[in-house]
């Protein structure tokens, strides 16, 4: 759906972006500002910067930045329309439903939908068999077992399926649902014969899983006699990707966020147990492995993740494969190996304190170091040798130059090798195809003042955005960031205040959003900056002149030179005029 430029003026103009904001990330007052740690990169030191005049954010550190319709839909994982049409409510303004939608987009919709209003029919239908149905008895004594309490159980929706082949399928026909529909769901499955259907999930412990908004997009199960698999997920569909959800986010995140940190376990109950017992920081994947959009979703709620896993070799090797990807991505990681036989349910129910292991727990690399010593042989060269190419491999995804630097350290001390032959080994294992390229990580690139003050004149004011244009300005500019925003910005007419950021091309967006939240002196007038680009750019003529006239020289182009000369003479006098101070300028 296309929403008009004056109802999405109406609603930013009604948001506060510091409330927004605020309800993600821990701000405080600075001059003109608010700052905060940034939720889309790791940082110790704040460098997210929010200004509530301009509603606009920007990162110093990682260079993300926009209005507060991006911000919410990086941080909640949602769609456009979907934040506007929250955010609309909430400030009281109407939204054109259906007016100039796209059809295709307007079906894509329509489909999500209908899945999410069964999905949550089922939801409810489950609710009930857990609560009150006769089917529900073996369940609830499952959970008493567990230790989970109703208040828990409700917390997070569990339910039952009943042992019948279609309870759910008759439940949802008679409440008019196409069937079909909830097959696309993951509710139901065709029988083979082609005749009707039959309910997925039968006899089982039912787990709604949800998206970062609390919205039921599938279900798991356990099982509750005898029977495979043990666990059950539903499959993907359009509401639903794997690799996207974390089971208890909508449990845990507030939590998460006030406290910093995720703890990361294995399965269903192992969340649900930590939660039972007060650790309500808990998270799981939901039977694959951790991804790099699970670690987005993390890093925007935390400084650091703790991966809990269970203490035998299945655990260890889970926990050490995501390392790779916590290297890659440049994100805290800690870990707790439990002691073998244990998982974090059965720790907790027998007096085990993981709060307190969790705020001591070794980074994920050390623990893997230390592992070193037990899958390699240290004591032979064999074994040492084979430690450090393994290791390598490992440290090649680490695109940041420093961060790798101190790994290889600390690397080099634990296998007790010489440095630079680990250097040795990890520049040829960089090389390889699909190692990443080593960079000096995502700050941004410092920018030219002068080029910086221009943007942040065209933003304040628009009437010098006409002198722009037609003195072809931008022809003075160096490629880069702050040529594409100029650019931007001279072809709209809107004051920085409603300055739409969003609509601008990414390395663009950046540039104007930096520019937006800058609260440092007052910049100087347009006509000095457009004078000391001018001087700038036939400086940079000029002296591309000298070099072209002695090329000609050692050529023996007379002709060439005298033609050159007269160049030269004009620019001259061009900058001589340009240095010499004008009234209106100042």
């Amino acid at each position: 759906m296309r929403i008009p430029d004056e109802v999405l003026e109406a609603v930013r103009s009604r948001v506060s972006i510091v409330d927004a904001v605020g309800r993600h990330v821990a701000l405080k007052r600075a001059g003109r500002n608010w700052k905060g740690l940034c939720p889309f990169h790791a940082e110790k030191t704040p460098s997210f910067v929010v200004n509530e005049e301009r509603g606009t954010y920007h990162c110093f550190g990682c260079g993300a930045g926009g209005s507060v319709f991006r911000f919410l839909m990086e941080v909640e994982g949602r769609s456009f329309t979907e934040v506007v049409g929250s955010l609309a409510a909430e400030v009281g303004v109407t939204l054109p439903r259906g007016a100039n939608e796209d059809p295709g987009a307007r079906r894509e919709r329509a489909e999500r939908d209908a899945l999410l209003d069964v999905l949550s029919l089922a939801q409810r239908y489950y609710r009930h068999q857990l609560e009150a149905g006769r089917a529900g008895g073996p369940a609830r004594d499952y959970l008493t077992r567990r230790e989970v309490g109703p208040a828990v159980a409700e917390a997070f929706g569990l339910g039952c399926a009943p042992a019948g082949w279609d309870h759910l399928a008759r439940y949802l026909r008679g409440k008019g649902v196409d069937l079909s529909v909830a097959a696309t769901a993951g509710l139901v499955a065709p029988r083979a014969s082609g005749n009707g259907f039959y309910d997925r999930l039968r006899d089982r412990l039912v787990f709604p899983i949800q998206d970062g908004q609390g919205r039921v997009v599938s279900f798991g199960g356990r099982v509750l006699g005898e029977g495979e698999p043990k666990y059950l997920n539903g499959p993907e569909s359009p509401v639903f990707r794997k690799s996207e959800v974390l089971y208890g986010l909508p449990q845990a995140a507030e939590a998460v966020r006030r406290e910093r940190r995720a703890l990361l376990v294995e399965g269903y109950l192992d969340v649900i147990s930590l939660h039972a017992r007060g650790v309500s920081t808990a998270l799981a994947t939901l039977g694959t492995a951790l991804t790099a959009d699970h670690i987005r979703a993390l890093r925007r709620r935390a400084d650091e993740v703790v991966l809990v896993y269970d203490g035998d070799e299945a655990g260890r090797r889970a926990a050490f494969r995501s390392l790779d990807l916590f290297l890659s991505e440049r994100y805290p990681c800690r870990g707790i190996l439990l002691p073998p036989g244990e998982d974090p349910d059965s720790f907790m129910r027998g007096g085990g304190d993981l709060a307190s292991l969790a705020a001591s727990a070794r980074p994920l690399l050390e623990l893997y170091l230390e592992e070193s010593a037990s899958r390699f042989d240290l004591t032979s060269v064999e074994g040492r040798v084979a430690a450090v190419d393994d290791l390598a491999s490992r440290l090649a995804v680490v695109s940041d130059a420093l961060a790798r630097d101190l790994y290889v350290k600390q690397a080099a001390e634990a296998l007790e090798v010489d440095e630079a032959h680990l250097r040795t080994r990890l520049r040829a294992g960089s090389r390889r195809p699909g190692a990443a390229a080593p960079t000096q990580g995502d700050a941004e690139v410092p920018e030219d003042p002068i080029e910086r003050s221009l943007l942040a004149c065209l933003l304040a004011h628009p009437e010098h955005r006409q002198a722009f244009r037609s003195r072809g300005v931008e022809e003075w500019l160096r490629p880069g960031p702050l040529k594409e925003a100029a650019r931007f910005v001279a072809a709209r007419s809107e004051a920085a205040e409603q300055f739409p950021v969003d609509e601008a091309p990414e390395a663009a967006r950046r540039a104007l959003t930096r520019s937006l939240v800058d609260d440092r002196a007052p910049n100087p007038g347009y006509p000095q900056v457009e004078a000391a680009l001018r001087v700038r750019h036939l400086s940079g003529r000029t002296a591309a002149l000298v070099r072209e006239i002695a090329r000609a020289e050692r050529g023996g182009d007379a002709e060439r030179v005298l033609a050159l000369q007269r160049e030269k003479t004009a620019l001259d006098r061009a900058l001589s005029e340009c240095r010499r101070p004008h009234p209106e300028h100042g």
